[in-house]
């Protein structure tokens, strides 16, 4: 207490300033308008700009969850879109055999750079080597096949999109695979084109066409798209479709990985044929 005392009296000047500066100032905004309106319009100003930080601090961590919530709805049709028996584990799917013997790991991603009007379109995401994505791996989108990929960093990747010249799959319509060119000719956005297929077998608008038994990248039965044109070509004996895909690559934003889990045996197995 005798600390105190001799504190205030040390600075009983100082004191009495800020004393009489406050009551003078309370004074002149309570009995002046003009005073009172330029305080208010100063701390509206303040006051307003301390609310759109914070607005904007907050928009900033709602707009991740907000993306954490739109993956896993997305998630959750995939789930629903594939007849593969999926599990769910953290941000990983599991598609299984008969046997439950697990065969393939789908790994949710975000799209952070998109080209679709290109010769040989590519995507890049936002999974690398740190998430076990490595080169040759499939991507699909929530809807269907979406590309391969071409390389990863420790976080991020780059993805041959379907559309693009050096992709290849092999389409497999009504339950039989046809081992001919189903590719990306550059000439319409989300349309591929399939050459060789015979006019004896029985192609119809609409059919799906998806994947089949031949590629170790992706499971047995994700869409490639449907059949929208029918060419009969009179000089030929073979069709010339164009196929419209299932993903829609100019509105891409979340992808699946697809890792195959048996995949470097069953490479070593091919390779020795």
């Amino acid at each position: 207490m005798q600390r105190l005392f001799a504190f205030i009296e040390h600075n009983f000047h100082i004191i009495l300033f800020v004393i009489l500066q406050t009551i003078c100032g309370f004074l002149i905004f309570s009995l002046n308008p003009y005073q009172q309106a330029t305080f208010s319009k100063a701390s509206l100003g303040v006051t307003s700009s301390i609310n759109k930080l914070s607005s904007d601090v907050y928009s900033y961590w709602d707009l991740k969850s907000q993306n954490i919530l739109l993956q896993n709805q997305i998630s959750q049709q995939f789930k629903e879109s594939f007849p593969q028996s999926l599990h769910y584990l953290n941000d990983t799917f599991l598609t299984s055999d008969t046997s439950m013997h697990r065969l393939f790991d789908a790994i949710p991603a975000q799209v952070v750079f998109n080209t679709a009007y290109k010769t040989n379109n590519i995507f890049i995401i936002n999974k690398g080597l740190n998430h076990g994505i490595k080169k040759n791996m499939g991507v699909i989108s929530s809807q269907g096949i979406a590309g391969v990929v071409l390389s990863s960093n420790r976080k991020f990747s780059a993805v041959m999109s379907l559309l693009n010249t050096n992709m290849k799959i092999t389409p497999h319509i009504n339950g039989q695979e046809y081992f001919t060119e189903m590719m990306w000719d550059n000439s319409k956005l989300n349309c591929l084109t399939i050459n060789g297929i015979n006019k004896l077998e029985r192609i119809n608008l609409g059919d799906v066409v998806s994947t089949g038994n031949s590629s170790l990248l992706f499971p047995k039965g994700i869409p490639v798209g449907h059949i929208s044109k029918i060419n009969n070509m009179p000089k030929s004996q073979y069709f010339e479709l164009e196929l419209k895909t299932a993903t829609n690559f100019r509105d891409l934003e979340y992808v699946f990985v697809i890792i195959n889990n048996e995949y470097s045996g069953l490479n070593d197995l091919l390779s020795n044929d």
